[in-house]
């Protein structure tokens, strides 16, 4: 087996995205990999869009679930009014810390001499 079989065709390689051959198909459990688009600023941009949208999806529910035990008491349980207000105060507090650290580590960036 010589180098040049060992080389991937330039073809194949689109930045830096190199697909991978599967020589046995128990490898992957039957679950191929996914196809990731081309640019990790957009990959990056959604994965960020839809974590904000799920914490302030957890907002909302909380705050329907505790608007909803005011109202009527009798169909939701206080247990789940609790959990609900809990998991969004942390996934809010947990963002806020992110954010915190992402303009501190920029600061920190621009400020390099």
């Amino acid at each position: 087996m010589g180098i040049s079989s060992q080389i991937l065709p330039l073809e194949m390689a689109k930045g830096d995205i190199i697909p991978l051959s599967v020589s046995q198909k128990n490898h992957f459990n039957e679950i191929r990999p996914k196809e990731v688009s081309e640019s990790p600023a957009e990959n990056f941009a959604s994965l960020l869009f839809k974590t904000l949208q799920k914490v302030n999806d957890q907002q909302v529910d909380s705050e329907k679930l505790s608007q909803q035990l005011v109202s009527d008491p009798g169909s939701v349980s206080l247990h789940s009014v609790l959990i609900a207000a809990e998991k969004a105060r942390m996934s809010l507090t947990y963002t806020k810390t992110l954010a915190d650290l992402a303009v501190k580590t920029y600061r920190e960036l621009i400020n390099l001499r």
